[in-house]
């Protein structure tokens, strides 16, 4: 019931409002309201909530965000895209540990082989690890392991970022904003929900794309 009217106001929103009113959530949040970080976590796992707002509207406001100075809500307004220029390690979808089929490690994803399944935290297949975030066999240690895995695929990340369950753990959320092969449109969303500690080890590492740790570094800095 939350994401259908998180995602009916935000379809209702012109610019100008949908600027001040993200403002004001972000900031009521930074406060430490209780109930608009709440939405405001809703907000960062689910990136796709945005795109109820309409492309000429979201455009708009995110002129008008940058001109104000808010940042912040210019950053929550941009939906991001593939990166077209991966690295070789992100473009692979080859699993070093398991010499299978998709079909066949889809199928063992669904299974209870202890084994299998550790070997399979490893894929690069989004298919695989969709499957592996669903098994009840799986725990929140092994999302923390594929969250942070290095070198992965942005599409693993994204399938960790957007799951309802996992996404929701801090630990999860910690490991995806410190990797470095998270995508910036998913990291950008959940950063404003870590803590101060978590948010210095953003902007200190050196691995981090630029954008990211220099908005880690204004969240704290503020």
């Amino acid at each position: 019931m939350r994401m259908a009217v998180l995602r009916e106001m935000l379809a209702e929103l012109d610019a100008a409002t949908a600027v001040s009113a993200l403002g004001l959530l972000h900031d009521r949040s930074q406060s430490g309201q209780p109930d608009a970080r709440r939405v405001m976590q809703e907000l960062a796992l689910q990136t796709d909530l945005f795109s109820a707002i309409p492309y000429p509207v979201r455009s708009v406001a995110y002129t008008r965000a940058r001109k104000a100075g808010r940042t912040n809500v210019a950053r929550m307004l941009l939906l991001g895209g593939r990166n077209p220029n991966p690295t070789a390690a992100e473009a692979s979808v080859e699993n070093e540990y398991v010499s299978k089929s998709v079909g066949e490690r889809c199928t063992h994803a669904r299974g209870r082989d202890r084994f299998q399944l550790d070997r399979l935290l490893h894929d690069r297949d989004y298919r695989v690890i969709r499957l592996l975030l669903n098994n009840p066999v799986v725990v929140e240690r092994d999302v923390v392991k594929i969250a942070a895995m290095r070198p992965t695929r942005p599409e693993v990340l994204h399938e960790v970022a957007i799951h309802r369950k996992w996404a929701s753990r801090y630990s999860v959320r910690k490991a995806l904003s410190c990797n470095p092969h998270t995508p910036p449109s998913v990291a950008r969303r959940l950063l404003p929900t870590l803590l101060k500690q978590d948010l210095a080890t953003v902007a200190g590492a050196g691995s981090i794309p630029d954008e990211i740790r220099e908005q880690a570094l204004a969240l704290l800095n503020r």
